[in-house]
Formats: C-alpha cells, structure tokens, sequence
C-alpha cells in the first residue's frame, strides 16, 4: 500500500515531457517567414527549403522546452528583427502599412463617385428637340408615308 501510494505521488509529481505537435509547429511557423533568400519570403510553415525545416525543428525544440508560441516568436524577433514576421505588427510606422490600402481604397471611391457625379449632372435628362425640328420631322414622315 505505502508503494503505492509513493508510485503514485511520483507518478503525479513528475512532469510529464512531450514533443510538441506538428500542427503547433506549424501554428508558430505560420506568424513567421523562410529568411533563406531564395523563397521569395514564403511562410515557414510551408517552405520545403533547408533552412526552413532547421527552423521548424528549431521551434519544435523550442516548444518542447516549454516556452509558449508567443515567447518563441518573440525569440525569433529578438533574433532576426521584425522582418521575420509574416505580416507586420499594426504599431509605429508599422501602422501605416495597415492604413494605407483602405485610405488608398476609399480615396479611390470617393474620386469614382465625384467623376461619375459630375457627368450624370452634364447630361440632360431629356434631349430637347426645338419645335420647328418636330414640325419638319413629322412633314417628313408623313410624306414617306404618302410615297409608300
């Protein structure tokens, strides 16, 4: 019984070690880029190069040390600066990155919408046909109609 009991306190006591999971992996690569220089930035969770898979076993061995997703980015940032990030944090100058395509985006619209405005407002809405054009039109048209 007291074998056990002292199994069994071991047993809860020791802190179970395991690999992390290829999907974590993958997780954490995704928020980052292959910095190899012939991927053209591809993420590093999908790029088949050298480089890449030494990272991915890198951040493996990270996650399996027990630091979290976040903390291991944050090493890769310490280590290789922002540009290893997949897209850019949305702070600083960074912010402007994030901006710019919806400020360049409803600029846009709004240019469209004030051409398109001032031409409907050129165009008359009914075409004005003086009176004596009218009369000299239906003359016409009834002559042919006598002709034939």
């Amino acid at each position: 019984m007291r074998i056990s009991g002292a199994l069994l306190m071991l047993t809860m006591s020791v802190v179970s070690v395991r690999a992390a999971s290829t999907e974590a992996i993958k997780d954490v690569a995704a928020e980052m880029v292959c910095l190899c220089g012939d991927c053209a930035r591809e993420s590093l969770a999908t790029c088949l190069c050298s480089f890449a898979t030494q990272q991915r076993e890198d951040i493996g061995r990270s996650l399996d040390g027990g630091k979290t997703a976040q903390e291991t980015i944050d090493e890769y940032v310490s280590t290789y600066g922002q540009m290893v990030l997949a897209s850019p944090p949305a702070e600083g100058i960074n912010l402007l990155a994030w901006i710019t395509p919806f400020a360049a985006l409803a600029l846009g619209v709004f240019i469209i919408r004030s051409i398109l405005r001032s031409r409907v407002q050129q165009v008359p809405s009914t075409p004005t046909v003086k009176t004596e054009q009218r009369d000299r039109l239906r003359r016409e048209l009834e002559r042919f109609d006598e002709d034939h």
